[in-house]
């Protein structure tokens, strides 16, 4: 790959012979789909944002502000048309003054990779990507993330946490139902959630901004005849030192239709989601693809609930899909 280096200083509006302000300094490497990468090094004062032309319509927006320590925003943006579309970005603290931060963005495509203090990631390792369908709300740039490495074969009862995966086994049971209340078969659920220590742990390989922060727990199910399906995984913990309730991310996916997220799924017997207030609860128990609460009952040696889903249910934007034949 060609490198083309722009040594850049952002000094703000200051008057000629003064200092420079704190700020961060930055060595940057945007790798645009495996041709070339664009290397830019740059310093940044506080509270400032600047804006700097990548390649075409391609830019990257840095911004340095303090929330109880010295963070950095760096922003891939597409400028097409006079309308800022923002793409990928970090959020990271910056190091010490005189200490440079080293930033890495991939263009691959519709994909993008951020990385932090690490060279850009190479586009042609990405795992393969399925063809997303129409995406509700429009807006929802992780809903495109379940297409990432999906498997080619799905069925109604999939595992997400491998049986070695330490943990308290969970079971989610649950069953889609159409608009007017009938089962659905043939419709994708995806899940995703934290591990036994409340963290996402990190995948194998990596992926694309899309999927990546998902982490490593994540599957598939279709829906059956009945419209069922069952997940076998492990109860995630709490993210640490957070009041954060337990929870499992999940979209819905239509095959060839729409695809969109639901609620998350809240355990009743956690203690953090019953400090949340009564407001929040009635809530979520009104949410999205159905309430998304669950009553965990005792299974063996873990647990299992059901968690049914409604399509469409206050999805914004929704259009009901044709009925498969």
């Amino acid at each position: 790959m060609r490198v083309i280096f722009v040594l850049l200083t952002a000094v703000g509006l200051l008057g000629v012979g003064t200092a420079s302000p704190p700020g961060a300094s930055f060595d940057i490497r945007v790798n645009l789909a495996d041709q070339r990468v664009v290397h830019l090094a740059l310093t940044v004062p506080d509270g400032t944002t600047h804006r700097l032309q990548v390649d075409g319509d391609l830019a990257l927006e840095l911004q340095v502000k303090w929330t109880g320590e010295r963070r950095v925003n760096a922003t891939l943006i597409n400028t097409a048309g006079g309308t800022v579309r923002r793409l990928s970005g970090t959020n990271v603290p910056t190091k010490p003054d005189g200490d440079v931060l080293q930033l890495g963005f991939s263009v691959c495509g519709d994909r993008l990779v951020s990385l932090t203090e690490a060279l850009p990631y190479v586009c042609q390792a990405l795992p393969p990507m399925a063809k997303p369908d129409r995406v509700f709300p429009a807006d929802c740039r992780g809903c495109v993330g379940p297409y990432e490495d999906m498997p080619a074969t799905i069925t109604s009862h999939e595992r997400i946490a491998p049986v070695s995966e330490p943990g308290e086994p969970l079971t989610i049971t649950g069953r889609v139902s159409a608009p007017d209340g009938k089962p659905r078969a043939g419709v994708i659920v995806y899940a995703y959630h934290a591990d036994h220590t409340g963290i996402y742990p990190p995948a194998p390989s990596r992926r694309s901004d899309f999927s990546n922060s998902h982490g490593r727990l994540r599957g598939w199910v279709r829906s059956d005849a009945q419209g069922r399906f069952v997940f076998d995984t492990i109860r995630p913990a709490n993210y640490p030192n957070t009041t954060i309730p337990q929870h499992v991310h999940m979209h819905v996916i239509e095959p060839g239709c729409s695809t969109y997220p639901i609620d998350e799924m809240w355990f009743t017997d956690d203690v953090m989601f019953q400090r949340l207030n009564a407001q929040i609860r009635a809530e979520e128990a009104r949410g999205t693809g159905g309430s998304g609460i669950v009553t965990p009952r005792r299974k063996g040696a873990g647990w299992e609930v059901t968690r049914d889903i409604h399509l469409g249910k206050k999805v914004p934007g929704y259009e009901p899909c044709p009925t498969p034949e």
